[in-house]
């Protein structure tokens, strides 16, 4: 269907008109477009097509309306035996087209947006397999303004102690998120009774540990977790790199176990894929390091630009500098100088 209609012609129509009359019509035109594609099964990304179009219509509108002085004509109106003499030019485009002023207005308030964040707009919407709306544009739009904002007014900061967390870590409270990597060996065991003990006294009563384990241990650490909070859920982080042999049980390891706890919250506060993805392993600066996009999706997945992200075992500081990157506030502790 999409090869069918003359998008070049549309588009050149779009861009050559220039008065009411013109785009009005060139709306219904779009319209027509639109039902007919529907009605064949044409595809979502069509449609959206034919709804980006009729929204930069409406843009043209808009802006025209909003340009018109919203004065009173002339006595030669009434002269010239023009039916409303009386009317401002805005009220005499509401008149002429049949549009309400409701609609003007909202098309006035479409005219700001500017066309790369249109183009943004239906690429999400057929990423989502969703339908372009208007409401929806403008929705978007509010929310992208409102997070340009806060990354503006957001002062974020990386603080990384020396220390045992228990200790260098004791005054910190109201934590949004515990996003952690503790040790695997069987001899930092206690380090997770621990670190169950200190997220349940400093995590707010939302707030939620997101801690990475290794499998050879992970039926203790699920116990030694549940001593003091609540087990949630178990994510996957996918090595896409190199795979790590487990000598012990002689398996070719692929992926790791992300242990989600919380203090009694069982629903996450966002909607969450389970599985992410680590593209590499970055052992340069910390034999236990991390990558940062295995981490990413995690921050922006249990906290907001502003909260407080605390990495108990911070190693090199990987997960506190996405944090930082995120527009996080973040503090960690690490017994080692590497740090």
């Amino acid at each position: 269907m999409d090869e069918l209609v003359k998008w070049s012609k549309i588009e050149h129509q779009i861009d050559e008109a220039r008065d009411l009359k013109t785009i009005i019509k060139l709306q219904e035109q779009i319209d027509i477009i639109k039902i007919l594609v529907k009605q064949a099964d044409g595809g979502l990304k069509v449609q959206n097509k034919c709804s980006r179009y009729r929204i930069c219509l409406e843009q043209k509108a808009g802006d025209i309306y909003r340009q018109t002085p919203d004065d009173r004509g002339d006595k030669s109106h009434k002269d010239s035996g023009t039916d409303f003499p009386n009317l401002t030019d805005k009220q005499k485009i509401i008149k002429d087209t049949g549009k309400t002023k409701r609609t003007f207005h909202k098309w006035a308030k479409e005219s700001d947006i500017p066309e790369e964040k249109v183009l943004e707009y239906e690429g999400q919407c057929n990423e989502k397999e969703e339908e372009l709306t208007t409401a929806g544009l403008l929705k978007y739009v509010k929310i992208n303004r409102k997070e340009e904002e806060n990354k503006s007014d957001i002062q974020t900061d990386i603080i990384i102690k020396k220390g045992d967390f228990k200790e260098v870590l004791s005054d910190v409270y109201n934590i949004d998120a515990i996003i952690t990597d503790p040790p695997y060996p069987k001899e930092y065991i206690q380090c997770w009774s621990d670190l169950s003990l200190y997220a349940k006294n400093h995590l707010k009563e939302d707030g939620f540990l997101v801690a990475y384990s290794g499998q050879y241990n992970l039926p203790e650490v699920i116990n030694r977790l549940s001593e003091h909070l609540t087990y949630v859920w178990t994510f996957c982080l996918y090595h896409s790199g190199k795979c790590q042999l487990v000598n012990g049980v002689n398996i070719m390891c692929g992926w790791k176990p992300i242990l989600i706890y919380s203090k009694g919250r069982k629903k996450m506060r966002f909607s969450a894929y389970d599985v992410t993805i680590s593209e590499s392993r970055e052992k340069e600066n910390h034999k236990w390091q991390q990558s940062k996009t295995g981490v990413k999706s995690l921050i922006e997945t249990f906290s907001k630009p502003g909260e407080l992200i605390v990495d108990p075992f911070a190693g090199s500081g990987t997960f506190l500098k996405v944090a930082n990157e995120l527009n996080r506030n973040s503090i960690g502790a690490d017994l080692n100088d590497q740090t």
